[in-house]
């Protein structure tokens, strides 16, 4: 292996590390980093942190990163076997070659986009591929490309709608002028109140129903599960520094408002309790009394 392939292997021996490997056969992919993050279920940074060498790789990323990058366990794990084609090596004239990656970001994002609304919409087990091939005007094959099965694809569009999510969310804080107030926007974006969060509490709930039956759906829902955590927890420890929720436990109250988010809008989704947006809003606003008052 060349030094061109990764990072430089192993500080002692000067050996290829499996960081190393796994860092070749990503970059050695048709795909982006992050869609290729996208598709083993990890979180962009946690991957770029892995191929450095300053995360470990757990046994079930080590096993993704296989399948997706299309080598052999005992590769990755060992070195021996056969390494993975590079770009440069399959791909034909650089012209022609970055004319096809941009189709092909193109249908991908074209596909993404169809399978979430498709399964937000209908629900999971209703969406065959053939639906998803007729919405985009391709193929089946075209679309077991780039989702080889149907697990894939709800990974796929939980990861695009907490996304969206999350840049909308980012938006919101940017022009909030304190912690509480980002807290009271957080509670507005979360509301199911338009057809979008409808669809991306839709894609969120049924990923929960799968994960429970389906231990390898867990790693990925478990990822941006803890991505969102992580936000409140955030603000909720902002607010303790200033001054706000001096006696409070940051992780009890976050772990109180993220189960009265999600419990709550599965209430309005499902159409029971009698529970609206708007008693659902009004409910957050007090969830963090007596410590934080966003009233």
């Amino acid at each position: 292996m060349t030094a061109t392939h990764g990072p430089a292997g192993d500080a002692e021996t000067g050996a290829p590390t499996l960081a190393d490997r796994a860092r070749l056969v990503v970059t050695s992919a048709p795909i982006s980093q992050r869609e290729f993050a996208d598709r083993i279920g990890m979180d962009p940074t946690a991957l770029s942190k892995a191929l450095r060498g300053s995360r470990r790789l757990k046994e079930h990323e080590v096993e993704a990163i296989a399948q997706v990058g299309k080598v052999s366990l005992r590769y990755l794990r060992t070195g021996t076997g056969r390494p993975p084609v590079s770009r440069e090596s399959a791909a034909g004239p650089g012209p022609r070659r970055r004319a096809d990656a941009l189709d092909a970001e193109a249908r991908r994002a074209q596909i993404l986009e169809a399978t979430a609304r498709l399964i937000a919409r209908r629900g999971f087990h209703k969406v065959r591929v053939a639906d998803i091939a007729r919405a985009c005007g391709t193929s089946t094959g075209t679309v077991h490309y780039h989702f080889p099965t149907k697990d894939d694809a709800l990974r796929a569009a939980l990861l695009y709608y907490a996304e969206r999510f999350h840049t909308r969310l980012e938006a919101e804080f940017r022009t909030a002028g304190s912690t509480v107030e980002k807290l009271r926007r957080l509670i507005e974006v979360q509301l199911p109140a338009g057809e979008e969060d409808v669809e991306e509490w839709s894609v969120w709930v049924q990923s929960w129903n799968e994960a429970i039956l389906d231990p390898t759906l867990r790693p990925g829902q478990s990822t941006v599960y803890a991505r969102w955590r992580q936000i409140v927890l955030d603000l909720v420890r902002a607010c303790r520094r200033e001054g706000m929720a001096a006696g409070a436990d940051p992780e009890a109250l976050t772990g109180r408002f993220t189960g009265m988010v999600d419990g709550l809008a599965i209430q309005v989704l499902a159409g029971t309790g009698g529970m609206s947006t708007a008693r659902m809003r009004e409910l957050l606003l007090d969830a963090f009394e007596p410590h934080i008052t966003l009233r």
